[in-house]
């Protein structure tokens, strides 16, 4: 069964834990629109994200290869782009050149996870985490590149026109649901108050998806309203778009 999913044009990403002599494992199953399974990529680890970029042409998935929540103190990731034609890895973001303010940012403990694709499909971003701040980077599958842009932001979800991420933001050890307008930096609570371990899906330019107490709600991206179930007995939402 798989425990994260996701689908865009015609491509969807199915993350199924797996067997494995070295521990806990994933396989990254490729299918088509008739849902049956056409190429997979084993992965270490255990299931946590999944995203298909806008023409099907990426995918990016996370695990957890210590630790099983964002919690947990000393957790690691592994994020990969996986080549969606081809059913294989593409590249690992640990291996791509970071800056942050236009200079060199590395660090042994950067942890990397939430992958979500803007429009041109080069483009992506991600939380990167280092030393116990959370940062959101744009990245580049082209180029191997990321850049530092905000503090603070958690498994990002761009939305449809490209001009809001919407994320959970720490508070302790819980989360809130947010919304970042890219161009001006500012950042808007949801009406959502519970904590909320997702990485969120846009329903449409004016709401969020989101997997909470084994249902998908609905909730104003604006900050308006209150939240609603919108799906009972489901987790990882996506949203399939023409």
């Amino acid at each position: 069964m798989c425990e994260r999913v996701y689908f865009a044009a015609e491509r969807g990403l199915c993350l199924i834990p797996k067997q494995s002599a070295l521990g806990a494992a994933v396989s990254a199953r490729v299918f088509g629109r008739d849902f049956q399974p056409a190429r997979a990529a084993s992965l270490d680890g255990i299931a946590s994200r999944a995203r298909v970029s806008p023409s099907g042409r990426y995918g990016a998935t996370t695990t957890f290869v210590a630790g099983h929540s964002y919690q947990d103190q000393g957790f690691s990731t592994h994020t990969a782009l996986i080549d969606m034609q081809r059913g294989a890895v593409l590249a690992d973001l640990e291996t791509f050149r970071v800056t942050r303010d236009g200079k060199p940012f590395k660090a042994i403990d950067f942890n990397f996870w939430g992958v979500t694709f803007a429009p041109d499909d080069r483009r992506f971003y991600a939380t990167l985490e280092s030393a116990g701040k959370q940062y959101l980077v744009e990245g580049d599958v082209e180029s191997r590149t990321a850049r530092v842009i905000h503090e603070g932001v958690e498994c990002p979800s761009l939305s449809p026109d490209g001009r809001r991420i919407a994320f959970k933001k720490r508070h302790d050890r819980r989360w809130r649901l947010s919304v970042l307008e890219l161009a001006s930096g500012r950042e808007t609570p949801l009406a959502e108050t519970r904590s909320v371990d997702d990485q969120v899906e846009w329903l449409d330019d004016g709401r969020i998806l989101y997997g909470l107490q084994g249902d998908i709600w609905v909730v104003p991206a604006d900050g308006s309203g209150k939240p609603r179930v919108y799906l009972e007995d489901a987790l990882s939402p996506a949203v399939v778009r023409s």
